[in-house]
């Protein structure tokens, strides 16, 4: 049969949890897919090599084994880096991207000294919390409790693992030319700045959009005009971006 499907990949120290919103109120006219990626919220991380090109690969076995073709990616935070990796790798087979703020296309580095800090969040929950708060400074999502549960039930090399991943990842923008793409961030966000966002949108040939008033956790801070902003993306995309399902 046929039918539009868009798959949202999390970001660090999250999992598909963050996306409840937009499964419950999704597109009109397309199905939404969650993964949880390996390694976070408590599944299984069998082969332990944490990079971006290892997240990728694993997503587009995921999406193989459920007969997906073509999707639309949305990818936020490290999720956006696993999104530009699938389609640098096979531009082909995504119908768009949707970048809500994702790592650029250059990388993401982490201050050294703000690795300790990064292992300490496995242990020590009042930790865990005060970092995922600050994610979302205009209010918590009503479902935070799970944000904090899941960030502690990371594989233990993912804690430091994933911030190493991202800052030796990087893509060719060459590579998505012709990739649909919408790019996004919040004002407030100082972990992936607005200046990152438009830098990330400008090489990528596409309009940057930045959200009044949230932060790193717009997604979810905001999910009603984060999906407002999503609809309009989707509805412009050609007949082409309907996608062959088994």
């Amino acid at each position: 049969m046929t039918e539009r499907v868009l798959v949202a990949v999390h970001g660090n120290f999250a999992s598909a949890v963050w996306w409840s919103e937009l499964l419950a109120d999704s597109p009109s006219g397309w199905r939404v897919l969650v993964p949880t990626l390996p390694g976070f919220g408590g599944t299984h991380h069998p082969a332990g090599l944490v990079s971006i090109p290892a997240f990728a690969a694993w997503l587009s076995a995921w999406l193989t084994g459920r007969g997906v073709g073509r999707p639309v990616l949305l990818g936020h935070s490290l999720g956006g880096a696993v999104a530009l990796e699938l389609a640098a790798q096979a531009p082909e087979t995504v119908a768009g991207l949707i970048l809500a703020a994702s790592a650029p296309p250059s990388g993401l580095v982490t201050p050294e000294e703000n690795y300790p800090v990064l292992d300490l969040l496995r242990t020590h929950r009042p930790v865990r919390e005060a970092s995922l708060s600050a994610l979302f400074p205009s209010g918590r999502p009503g479902n935070f409790a799970q944000y904090v549960e899941d960030a502690g039930r990371m594989h233990e090399g993912h804690y430091s693992g994933n911030a190493r991943a991202l800052a030796a990842w990087r893509i060719d923008p060459v590579a998505l030319r012709g990739v649909p793409t919408l790019v996004m961030g919040g004002a407030l966000d100082t972990l992936v700045t607005p200046d990152m966002v438009r830098a990330t949108a400008d090489v990528l040939g596409s309009r940057p959009f930045i959200l009044d008033g949230v932060g790193h956790g717009f997604p979810q801070e905001n999910p009603a005009g984060f999906r407002e902003h999503v609809t309009v993306f989707l509805n412009a995309l050609p007949v082409t971006g309907r996608l062959e399902t088994a």
